[in-house]
């Protein structure tokens, strides 16, 4: 019988959330927001792309208290920081371990990568800007498909994998797609599934959990209320 992990996920703003699980505290696509670092884990930022919705370099303001730094090679890093060995830079779709967590990256629809990290032997997935991008009122039928073959060749990927958590995008601008993606993810049945990139729309993550809930009994669809909103896990 494979043994139940607690574990606190806080959503910070965005697409930030950090993960304390054990010893170990992430913090993804951090930009701005509340963020407090416990003085008792390991702290590692994880950084999905460019994207000033994504990353800040204001992060390495935090670098003596973290232990590594996991960073797609899109992120451009100043060269004073480059040499320090606590920052791991990461292609799309390639391996690496770090300590103790072996990370997947996959090649983003948009820019940079997703992660699928595995530690203490559960999976936890974050997206970052790999989704099925499709515009209503502006894409053609041919870039909606060439979109969707891209997203569908990289979550296929994922198919054999058990995923504990999913922080998958639910964002409101797509307006009828908001949910094009997620519903993709949601037929991996994730044991959670936690909203990102929602720009602060709180109403779009209870109307994509309302749309989904019953249909996918697998899978936990948590909404967002507030910003350092904290929820605890079993994984």
């Amino acid at each position: 019988m494979v043994s139940t992990v607690e574990v606190k996920t806080q959503y910070i703003h965005h697409s930030c959330y950090t993960l304390e699980i054990k010893n170990y505290f992430m913090v993804f696509d951090y930009f701005e927001g509340d963020l407090i670092l416990p003085e008792d884990k390991e702290i590692y930022f994880f950084v999905s792309h460019a994207h000033g919705d994504h990353y800040s370099s204001k992060i390495f303001d935090y670098m003596n208290k973290v232990k590594k730094y996991i960073i797609s090679s899109d992120v451009p890093v100043s060269e004073k920081i480059l040499p320090s060995d606590k920052v791991v830079i990461v292609e799309p779709d390639s391996f690496a371990t770090v300590d103790d967590m072996k990370i997947k990256t996959y090649t983003s629809t948009d820019a940079g990568v997703a992660f699928l990290i595995n530690i203490i032997n559960k999976n936890v997935f974050f997206a970052g800007d790999l989704n099925d991008w499709y515009w209503e009122m502006e894409d053609s039928d041919d870039v909606r498909d060439e979109m969707h073959n891209r997203f569908v060749a990289e979550i296929n990927k994922l198919k054999n994998t058990n995923i504990d958590i999913a922080y998958f995008l639910v964002d409101p601008r797509q307006q009828g797609q908001f949910d094009l993606g997620g519903k993709q993810i949601l037929d991996l049945r994730p044991k959670y599934f936690l909203p990102i990139h929602f720009w602060e729309d709180y109403s779009i993550t209870t109307k994509f959990k309302d749309k989904y809930k019953n249909l996918y009994n697998d899978t936990t669809i948590v909404d967002i209320k507030m910003k350092n909103q904290i929820l605890k896990l079993d994984i």
